[in-house]
């Protein structure tokens, strides 16, 4: 029986010594060097400024240096969490990360694409229909025929024609002189006239204008202007990315539209990086 303790504890000893106290475990912030490269050898991220610059990644004001990080927070990909654990300081280690445990598979579900030239009409119906729902959530659940109630946000008033247990049908009240504010668009319209049906607007541009959306890296040119409606064209520009409040996403064009993708630019990959533990801080 003694000899059998002994065994198991020599046995604990020799585990214990395996992952030791100077091995990483969730927890511990690290300190560590790496560099991040596809299965084509193209590096895409490194910590190592000279690796930066032989593989012509170099970012103009970034401090190369090791990359902190706390062992389980999420604070970097899934693959590179897990596969440091163990490491002592000095270990390398090369660690091949799937999709799955990095940024994920490739969604086409995250691609949009716009058209480059668009039309925009400058006769819009006087008379326009929502529905109940969306009615009631924007102005209330009890406005009846006759009603004028104001879009929120905007100094637009409309009044209520008719009301269905699914629909609701209101009418524009502008009159010739008013100007319409544009969310999203660089122009204010004007209304130049109305009829029993139409509003006719005028957007302030003409041919040859160059305008810029807001929130564009790219301007817009007018290639055209008739009474019923303006066409614009969006000049193209190199392949972006833009930080918007749903995150990063990538801005592409081709001869006919902009192609917006929201997949993280390694989505889909699998990553190999060389990571080097330079310190623990248990």
């Amino acid at each position: 029986m003694k000899k059998l303790i002994i065994i198991l504890l020599a046995s604990v000893i020799l585990f214990s010594g395996c992952v030791g106290p100077d091995a990483v475990k969730p927890g511990d912030t690290v300190n560590v060097d790496y560099t991040g490269s596809l299965e084509d050898g193209t590096v895409f991220d490194t910590s190592i400024e000279s690796v930066a610059v032989e593989n012509n990644i170099l970012i103009p004001g970034r401090q190369y240096k090791p990359l902190p990080f706390t062992v389980g927070n999420g604070e970097v990909v899934q693959g590179f969490d897990e596969g440091v654990i163990g490491m002592k300081p000095g270990d390398s280690r090369k660690l091949t990360i799937p999709p799955e445990m990095g940024y994920g598979s490739y969604n086409p579900e995250l691609i949009e694409t716009y058209p480059r030239i668009e039309v925009v009409p400058a006769i819009i119906p006087r008379i326009t229909k929502i529905p109940l729902e969306q009615f009631q959530t924007s102005f209330g659940e009890n406005s009846k025929v006759g009603d004028i109630v104001t879009v929120p946000g905007m100094n637009i008033n409309l009044t209520v024609l008719e009301i269905s247990t699914d629909d609701v049908s209101l009418s524009y009240n502008f009159e010739v002189g008013d100007t319409i504010p544009s969310e999203g668009a660089p122009w204010n319209q004007t209304v130049i006239a109305i009829d029993e049906t139409n509003i006719t607007l005028d957007y302030g541009v003409k041919k040859n204008d160059t305008i810029q959306f807001p929130g564009t890296e790219w301007n817009t040119t007018v290639i055209d202007v008739t009474p019923e409606n303006i066409t614009i064209k969006h000049n193209a520009i190199p392949d972006t990315e833009i930080q918007t409040m749903f995150g990063l996403i990538r801005v592409s064009f081709n001869e006919t539209s902009i192609i917006i993708d929201q997949n993280h630019k390694l989505a889909g990959k699998t990553l190999l990086f060389d990571v080097t533990l330079k310190s623990i801080e248990k």
